[in-house]
């Protein structure tokens, strides 16, 4: 059989690619006066983004008042970093002597004085814990009593919790996490924009049935959300609100008038406080929830009251004065724990009775050893209170503040800050100049004349609060903010002169800038919302 090869049918011919959408050209270059406008305009804005500036560090460094042995220990202490101190009030006691200094501003202007009223934050703590020890004391409840008999009504998330016990809660021993699940997402934000993470934290109570025992933690793991239940659990026992019942308890017999408790006492923030700051200049807003203040928050005091407390505790009379007897171990071998208070062994002798708190604009300490002890209070986060309360009752192997981990190095400071002070002029003005994109070479056209100038002050708008200004020259801020309207202003004139849309792909550029421009919108609500807050 003959075999007769058939050849295969032709491939149809393939599509072509369909032809790319040609592009406008690029416009003329605008001229030098036009340019000369613009930067006219610019620096215009520049001025004026200098003087409303928020943030910017005082000129110079804080300068003390009082005791000189004091000021020279301070001093000591702080140096090298003596910027980093917003405002401090430091005392110290020996036997019956007091010697005080007070040094910075409580706001940027007002000096810092005897009676200015500082966040305690979690120094507070202590005053809850001598509330249960006297409420012992008296017989109106005991340590082993369970949240589970004194909540009967609430279905925990854990069912364990119901065996918490109030020595428990007030050893930092419950299980409870450090914070209820409900202000997980509100501490990422407002750590960066320096916003209150409690103000909008629910009731105690609810939190017991959302929030479930820490998993893995050890035996001892600090728990502001564990204080909050300590408080609303004395409340429950009791049958008086928690504000009253401390004062009652313990700050009246102590006579600490100046402490006091918004959302309780006041609503506001106390006659002539120190205003919280994260670093010198840069503010943070005043913590404040009434169902936390047993952990400290919204909670104030001053240098003087602290030194009432301190004496009571010294000469033994302090209302619930077995709160400080140490009945577990802490956090370390060299730390154990009474209620609340925390006996730490720093070596060579120093073991003192002690503890510190912070908000994210305010530090504190207190301690004491026989009948020597240190009180400090500063408002701003990187100068930390306990640095310099520990050196100066002599606990070796203290660094100085310069080496706190809550002083930012040169370098971190400008690595974090000159990228968002340099990259959105760059950006907006090579784009006027070049009439094209810098990243990927796109054309000018009217879409990008508006999404690149909004998005760079979008990005300035959040330097303010995510940069760090103390290292930082504040006078790039506005030198940054008047290149971009510089470059605004030079769009203007190119407006009538390119396409409103000139990208290869209509559609794809389109959605690209309703995403850039709603992107931009929210992140300079958000930043506004909080700066707001935080200077209201």
């Amino acid at each position: 059989m003959e075999h007769t090869d058939v050849a295969a049918p032709a491939a149809a011919p393939s599509s072509p690619p369909p032809p790319r959408r040609p592009r406008a050209p690029r416009p003329e270059r605008a001229p030098l006066r036009v340019w000369a406008a613009a930067l006219a305009v610019g620096a215009v804005a520049a001025v004026a983004a200098h003087l409303v500036m928020p943030g910017k560090p005082p000129a110079e460094p804080a300068s003390y008042e009082g005791d000189p042995r004091l000021a020279e220990s301070v001093a000591g202490t702080v140096a090298g970093v003596e910027g980093q101190v917003q405002g401090l009030a430091v005392l110290r006691i020996d036997g019956g002597e007091t010697a005080a200094l007070v040094g910075g501003t409580r706001d940027g202007e007002a000096a810092v004085r005897a009676d200015t009223p500082f966040e305690t934050g979690s120094v507070f703590k202590v005053f809850t814990a001598m509330t249960l020890a006297d409420l012992v004391a008296d017989g109106e409840t005991s340590l082993d009593r369970t949240l589970g008999e004194i909540y009967p009504d609430v279905d925990f998330a854990s069912p364990e919790a119901a065996d918490i016990t109030l020595e428990e809660l007030a050893t930092h021993r419950s299980g409870l996490p450090r914070m209820p699940v409900e202000a997980m997402a509100a501490g990422t934000t407002s750590l960066f924009l320096g916003t209150d993470p409690y103000a909008d934290l629910p009731p105690v109570e609810r939190s017991l049935e959302t929030t479930p025992l820490a998993e893995g933690q050890p035996e001892w793991a600090y728990s502001n959300f564990g204080f909050a239940v300590l408080g609303d659990a004395l409340e429950e026992e009791t049958g008086t609100p928690y504000h009253r019942l401390v004062r009652e308890r313990v700050l009246d017999p102590l006579g600490m008038d100046d402490t006091v408790m918004r959302g309780a006492d006041l609503e506001g923030l106390p006659e002539g406080a120190a205003v919280p700051h994260i670093a010198p200049g840069k503010r943070s807003e005043p913590w404040r929830n009434t169902e936390y203040l047993p952990v400290g928050i919204g909670t104030w005091t001053t240098a003087a009251d602290l030194e009432l407390l301190l004496r009571a505790l010294m000469d033994g009379t302090a209302p619930g004065m077995s709160a400080v007897e140490p009945a577990h171990e802490g956090p370390n071998g060299e730390t154990r724990i009474g209620l609340g208070w925390l006996t730490t062994d720093f070596g060579d002798g120093v073991e003192l009775v002690q503890h510190s708190g912070g908000t994210y604009g305010s530090t504190a300490f207190v301690g004491y050893q026989g009948d020597r002890g240190v009180v400090v209070l500063s408002n701003s986060f990187t100068a930390d209170a306990a640095f310099i309360g520990l050196r100066l009752m002599g606990a070796p192997e203290v660094p100085p503040l310069a080496e706190s981990p809550m002083v930012p190095s040169v370098a971190y400071s400008l690595g974090c800050t000159l990228p968002l002070l340099l990259l959105p002029p760059l950006l907006a003005l090579s784009l006027m100049v070049r009439r094209r994109t810098l990243v990927g070479q796109r054309p000018l056209d009217r879409l990008r004349i508006v999404s690149m100038p909004l998005g760079a002050f979008a990005v300035l708008l959040a330097a303010l609060p995510l940069g760090e200004w103390v290292n930082t020259p504040p006078v790039l801020w506005p030198a940054a903010v008047g290149a971009v309207v510089a470059a605004a202003v030079a769009g203007g004139w190119y407006w009538p002169r390119v396409p409103v849309e000139n990208g290869r792909w209509r559609g794809l550029h389109i959605a690209f800038f309703a995403v850039s421009v709603a992107v931009s919108g929210a992140v300079a609500l958000t930043v506004a919302g909080a700066l707001a807050a935080v200077y209201a």
